[in-house]
């Protein structure tokens, strides 16, 4: 029968499980012969036996009602909407407002039964327009606690704000900001915002105001993920927030039509790290962002950068090569630098004289000689490579290819002795050999210093802790059968308290390695294509960035919603 057919309002709770597949009829009779026992309910016997969870009877109510549910997995509360409800009615009826959206309170409620009669009293209430969802108790429970601890520090600066002038948020400028120490409110306010970001490892701090009020956003295993929603009261004080962070990164706080960049140093505890400021000018006010850098958290183990033995093998025979030049593409935030950083681990000999060029220099490493690209002087990629060839290197680490000259140069330093090392950007490590000769480098050179290309892309890693079996799917079943590899099911996460809902801790390279040959220098001389290039290279063995990324997900460290997110 068509569900469109079913007459839900006739069906009882256990008819509704059994349509929705969350039991099976034997299943329904044991709980059955349970609750004579124990005078349960059948929902809350079913639960008690472990056959279902209370989220699978509230989506069977929810789906009999009409009703909509919410998972309030990664869910942050605002507290412009926490507030917009006394907290014992919260608490005491389990309704929770999680967001204000212009008129409309978002709000959560566990009896979905009686979501109607709650949205009219909330309404009533607030005099705002109520969207209204399903969710568990325990949901609502864990998620006020989440909130209040999240916003324990907050909440008592927001008074002592309100009598803060603006000046006050200009102390003189620091060498190292010590992010646990505060002498004014604003102070202490952007430091929490700073603090929490690293204790969650963000890469990226976005601090945008928004209306009439600020909004913290921090960028964590390479997701956007809201952080905190300032009440509207706020609003008056997100320009101080904005102009603390301005005087930390030594810019000019009374330019506010400009787009400015600085960085400043930071430490928290025994953790240092490094802070590139980057202000941009918004309608509705100055928006930054802070890519974090922690000098004391650079993965530089090859060990851990995910490469497959295969790819291990492959990279560390490139890198003991005498000289030559090695190159390494993706995109933006696909973990280039911390690959060439690993590769320069690797290769370190205290007898050898190491330089870099970088723009910036993102970490700071005691036994490189370091140089920073600084255009307003002069210092390009070209004319600092120039330079450093004078000073005799043995091996040479190029932030990025960007121009011909560039590209020429680092050739020619590989031509002569040199082992050098750069990023491109790129699709893949075969259109990156071919990107040296469209901005102007001759075949002949490229075919003769070139050691090898590598791509890479980063993809989420499965929380272990709640990974759960799954089927293959089709793709996956086709790629084990090619390669014959042996597999019953593979995994995805679940999501829990410890992945915070998202299934995922962390993430792992994936890569493709084009070793040059000789098939492989014939075919750059001759101008040929990427795709020639990697049917070549698969002669001897060459994986692609997508086979990678499969094995991975039958290894069990990935699933196949991030391979295709990131290979396509």
């Amino acid at each position: 029968m068509a569900e469109d057919q079913i007459d839900k309002s006739k069906m009882r709770l256990g008819d509704v499980l059994l349509h929705k597949s969350f039991v099976t009829p034997q299943q329904l009779q044991q709980a059955f012969k349970q609750q004579k026992e124990t005078g349960l309910r059948l929902g809350e016997q079913l639960i008690a036996l472990g056959i279902v969870t209370e989220e699978n009877i509230l989506e069977c109510l929810c789906w009999q009602q009409d009703l909509s549910m919410k998972s309030m997995a990664g869910v942050e509360i605002s507290p412009s909407a926490y507030i917009a409800l006394p907290e014992d009615y919260i608490l005491s009826n389990n309704v929770l407002p999680i967001d204000l959206i212009g008129h409309t309170l978002v709000v959560v409620h566990s009896d979905p039964l009686n979501l109607n009669f709650i949205a009219d009293e909330v309404s009533h209430r607030t005099g705002k327009r109520v969207e209204i969802h399903a969710t568990t108790e325990d949901s609502i429970k864990s998620a006020i606690e989440a909130y209040k601890e999240r916003m324990k520090e907050f909440l008592p600066l927001l008074d002592a704000l309100q009598a803060e002038p603006v000046d006050k948020a200009n102390p003189l400028h620091d060498t190292v900001h010590d992010v646990e120490e505060a002498t004014t409110p604003i102070i202490a306010f952007t430091n929490i915002i700073l603090r929490t970001g690293i204790k969650r490892k963000a890469t990226d701090i976005y601090i945008e105001p928004k209306d009439d009020t600020l909004k913290v956003r921090y960028r964590i295993d390479g997701i956007v993920q809201d952080a905190f929603k300032f009440p509207a009261e706020f609003d008056k004080h997100k320009e101080k927030v904005v102009a603390r962070l301005k005087t930390m990164a030594n810019l000019d706080i009374s330019e506010k039509r400009l787009p400015q960049d600085g960085r400043f140093k930071g430490k928290l505890k025994d953790k240092m790290i490094d802070c590139r400021v980057s202000v941009l000018p918004t309608i509705d006010g100055e928006k930054v962002v802070l890519r974090v850098l922690f000098k004391d958290r650079l993965d530089v183990s090859l060990k851990n950068a995910g490469l497959s033995n295969y790819s291990m093998r492959l990279l560390t025979t490139l890198l003991n090569k005498p000289h030559g030049l090695m190159l390494v593409t993706g995109p933006t935030g696909s973990g280039k630098t911390t690959s060439l950083y690993a590769s320069l681990a690797y290769m370190y000999n205290p007898t050898k004289s190491v330089v870099t060029v970088e723009d910036p220099v993102e970490y700071e490493i005691p036994y490189y000689s370091q140089a920073q690209v600084n255009s307003e002087v002069g210092l390009t990629f070209a004319s600092l490579l120039r330079s450093i060839l004078r000073q005799a290197p043995d091996i040479i680490l190029v932030g990025e290819i960007r121009d011909s000259e560039t590209a020429k140069i680092a050739c020619e330093a590989a031509m002569t002795g040199h082992y050098v090392m750069s990023t491109l950007h790129s699709n893949d490590s075969a259109s990156s050999i071919m990107r040296l000769t469209e901005i102007g480098v001759d075949k002949f050179l490229v075919s003769s210093v070139l050691i090898g290309s590598i791509a890479q892309r980063l993809v989420r890693r499965l929380c272990v802790k709640c990974r759960i079996p799954v089927a293959l799917d089709p793709e996956l079943q086709d790629f084990a059968n090619r390669y014959k590899l042996k597999t019953q099911s593979v995994y995805e996460g679940k999501g829990c308290s410890y992945c915070l809902g998202s299934g995922y801790i962390g993430r792992l390279g994936i890569h493709e390695i084009l070793q040059n040959s000789i098939d492989i220098q014939e075919i750059i001389t001759q101008g040929g294509t990427p795709l020639e290039l990697v049917a070549a290279a698969r002669q001897s063995g060459y994986i692609s960035l997508k086979e990678d990324a499969l094995l991975k997900v039958i290894q069990g460290f990935t699933d196949m919603k991030q391979v295709r997110k990131v290979t396509g």
